[in-house]
């Protein structure tokens, strides 16, 4: 099993969102610059100069066929979920517990960005959020009629509480 933590401590991450606000910006040579680049689901980079173009983790909530997963050319796959059989490369999963703690924080599940947020601060002085505007914007490549089960107001304000110490910083 590979041990997150060798992954993060101590580096500089850019955990790039989906939100569609990411694409007035030009963070892209901002996010490659970073030691670890996480991506999620089908956050595919469509837009380099406001997306960036390197992928070290790739955090999958969804099922999606090895050529689509093999377009981030990440490092390491990680699926999200412990009741689904893992069909990515790497066998690592958020704990439980984890889950379940952000879900009572949150009262409603906790989206695979906040995992990876409350995740990546415990290990790093330094994370810079991009694309990250908890639905001022919709995620960039779901349907109009989307509906979530996360709650990102109160995701927000977390962040904004709880995680914004150190360098915590956020790029919508």
């Amino acid at each position: 099993m590979i041990d997150f933590a060798d992954l993060l401590l101590g580096k500089r991450i850019a955990i790039v969102g989906n939100a569609k606000s990411l694409f007035d910006k030009n963070y892209g040579a901002e996010i490659d610059g970073h030691d670890v680049v996480i991506r999620f689901n089908k956050g595919f980079i469509t837009k380099p100069e406001s997306q960036g173009t390197k992928t070290d983790i790739l955090i999958l909530a969804i099922e999606m066929p090895e050529a689509d997963i093999d377009k981030f050319n990440a490092k390491y796959v990680f699926n999200r979920c412990t009741l689904r059989k893992n069909k990515t490369r790497a066998c690592w999963h958020f704990s439980l517990d984890d889950r379940k703690r952000l879900q009572k924080l949150l009262g409603a599940k906790p989206s695979t960005g906040m995992l990876a947020i409350d995740l990546c601060t415990m290990y790093s002085p330094v994370v810079d959020l991009y694309g990250f505007d908890w639905e001022e914007t919709p995620t960039f490549y779901n349907p109009a009629d989307y509906k979530t089960v996360h709650n990102y107001a109160k995701e927000k304000e977390t962040v904004l509480e709880k995680y914004a110490f150190g360098d915590l910083r956020i790029r919508k």
